[in-house]
């Protein structure tokens, strides 16, 4: 199942935001996105890879960075819920 449309919660916009502001301030931009857009494709190819963690939704971390995509498999598009840094309670 290959899913091209990805739409993104208002919170997890936000997230985005804050870890780009943060990586650009740390000079780590360039392989932050490299890494969040190889998992971003590894999702769009293979949604249901990843298992099911709580209320539908699946997370995977990033490789090289604290971060996760929480998302949830939608008929025809996945729904980016939340952008964690995993050391963050939520």
């Amino acid at each position: 199942m290959d899913v091209n449309h990805l739409d993104f919660t208002d919170e997890a916009r936000v997230e985005f935001h804050k870890a780009k502001c943060f990586m650009e301030f740390n000079g780590f931009e360039n392989e932050f996105w490299s890494d969040v857009d190889k998992h971003i494709e590894l999702i769009k190819e293979f949604p249901n890879a990843f298992q099911v963690r709580y209320n539908q939704v699946r997370i995977v971390s990033l490789e090289k960075f604290n971060y996760s995509i929480h998302y949830v498999v939608k008929p025809n598009s996945i729904l980016v819920y939340r952008f964690l840094n995993q050391s963050q309670d939520f």
